[in-house]
């Protein structure tokens, strides 16, 4: 299949940053020819931007004359040249419909909302990013039973008159909410408070979360709207066998499993003094504040061993589950290289080399100084903004995990990480929350807003990971 001109010039322009930051970086011990380089550098990587920017206007127009013409409903009636009508994103016919549907519990045409779903994600522009409105449609795009809640759920809180309202919303320190919020309350579900507009969902929009979570960069994300549970199905996979002529075949049917994962409600509270909550900017500040929050939270939560019922499962906690998946140090209260080796090879054959390495920075550190003795291959350093490499496979940073070396710790994770499924429940709510009281249950002339929103996630396959536990007396137990 031929490639975009836009993702071949993304191709040429990441190359030309890579080489710009590692001459930006020497800073002062930069030669004149390496500066004048980086000059050079500029002015290329100012017009391939620009014809990128160009082939992706083009490649938009394209692919939107393409679906137009794919739907029946985009061509006029008639024997004659067939004419081609922009899909609208926003129609009263369609929100009175989409409205029925959540008050009524009517029927609606999710083909028809996916499609205008699409046309709303076009008309974002610079509100997200292009990666935000690539994921948006990937989710409308899905073959499941969610795209077309995810659809409406776009269609009834993206429109410029739902952005109006919010920033009004806002601004009256919560007293005035329009009908369009009122009417999107039912989206929801019993998460209390009014939606934040779509461009600063960050249960919808990418964020920079790739970098505060690395697990949610390198784990599969599932999105559900309409219910609470995701179901999904797993397997260990089909046995093939040889056979001599005229042999029989085994019973290869493979034997599924099923993952269930909750969306745990979670919420975020800031509060500050009236004048700066009327402050008639903190609308746009808002989603950023609470997603930051959000991120934070979700690190921790994901990567350290918890097994509470009322968040999601720690992937720690979900592999410390299976005394198969642990491997205990050679050392009581130590951690040698020969340990992660050991690690590395306690892998199942058919997950070796497919996966990546988790751990606190202070573990890492202890490892690079192993390097010295156990060859250049045992830590490479890629740069260019990607990830170290530990014997072969990439490293990612949790600083939740613990980076103590003790007996009992659990310090280095290895394995497929797309096992590990986070399950996010599309929809942000807010409230606000008008008096503040002190200590003494007085007011503090202080106002708040808090944040809802829900996530779960689980381990899908726990031998798919080994987790390093430093040796202690007792053997390794696994948690409950």
């Amino acid at each position: 299949m031929a490639r975009k001109q836009s993702e071949i010039l993304s191709e040429e322009l990441e190359i030309l940053r890579t080489e710009l930051k590692t001459i930006t970086e020497k800073g002062d011990e930069a030669t004149e020819d390496e500066l004048a380089r980086g000059d050079v550098l500029l002015e290329e990587f100012e017009t391939k931007e620009s014809l990128r920017q160009t082939a992706l206007d083009r490649e938009a127009k394209v692919e939107q004359v393409m679906r137009a013409a794919l739907n029946p409903g985009n061509r006029e009636g008639g024997s004659g040249p067939q004419l081609l009508r922009k899909t609208e994103a926003y129609t009263p016919e369609s929100y009175d419909e989409l409205k029925r549907s959540l008050y009524e519990g009517r029927p609606f045409d999710g083909g028809d909302a996916i499609s205008r779903a699409k046309a709303a994600t076009e008309q974002f522009n610079s509100l997200v990013s292009d990666d935000s409105r690539q994921h948006i449609f990937q989710l409308l795009e899905a073959d499941n039973d969610h795209s077309a809640f995810v659809a409406r759920h776009i269609l009834m809180a993206s429109s410029k008159a739902y952005h109006d309202e919010f920033r009004t919303f806002v601004k009256t320190q919560g007293q005035v909410a329009g009908e369009l919020m009122r009417t999107a309350m039912s989206l929801t579900n019993a998460n209390g408070g009014y939606l934040v507009p779509v461009t600063l969902d960050p249960t919808l929009v990418l964020t920079n979360n790739g970098a505060m979570n690395p697990l949610r960069q390198i784990s599969t994300v599932k999105t559900i709207a309409g219910s609470n549970v995701y179901q999904g199905v797993t397997s260990a996979g089909v046995n093939a066998e040889w056979l001599t002529e005229g042999s029989q075949a085994a019973d290869a049917t493979p034997t599924f499993g099923q993952i269930s994962v909750t969306a745990h409600k979670a919420a975020a509270y800031l509060f500050g003094s009236y004048e700066v909550l009327g402050d008639s900017n903190f609308a746009s500040e808002l989603g950023g504040l609470f997603a930051d929050a959000k991120n934070r939270l979700e690190a921790d939560a994901m990567a350290t061993a918890n097994t509470a019922a009322d968040r999601p499962r720690g992937i720690v906690a979900g592999v410390l589950a299976v005394t198969a998946s642990i491997v205990t140090a050679a050392t009581t209260g130590a951690f040698v290289a020969g340990d992660v080796f050991n690690t590395y090879d306690a892998q199942t054959p058919r997950m070796q080399g497919s996966g990546g390495w988790l751990a606190n920075q202070k573990v890492y550190s202890k490892v690079r100084q192993f390097s010295t003795n156990q060859g250049a291959n045992f830590w490479a350093t890629i740069g260019g903004g990607q990830p170290a490499e530990l014997l072969g496979l990439p490293t990612y940073t949790a600083s939740s995990m613990t980076g103590t070396v003790a007996s009992g710790n659990n310090i280095l994770l290895v394995g497929d990480f797309s096992r590990y499924y986070i399950v996010d429940r599309i929809g942000f709510s807010v409230q606000y929350v008008p008096v503040v009281v002190g200590a003494n249950q007085r007011p503090t002339g202080q106002a708040g807003w808090i944040g809802y929103w829900r996530v779960g996630a689980e381990v899908a396959d726990p031998n798919a990971f080994r987790l390093l536990q430093l040796n202690q007396v007792a053997a390794a137990v696994a948690l409950a």
